[in-house]
């Protein structure tokens, strides 16, 4: 007879540890967030013309 309060055996997926704490999910969205408008930042500095 299985009781409902045993841990699963196996390892946990990553999602879930992300998803489950609250500052790990805040900091990786800051860190996506803030690689994405520097990425973007610099396709768009790019895309300048050069002064003549």
């Amino acid at each position: 007879m299985s009781s409902h309060n045993e841990e699963p055996k196996g390892r946990i997926p990553i999602g879930q540890i992300v998803f489950d704490e609250i500052f790990l999910l805040f900091m990786l969205s800051l860190v996506i967030s803030f690689i994405l408008y520097n990425v973007w930042g610099l396709m768009e500095l790019l895309r300048v013309p050069f002064l003549p």
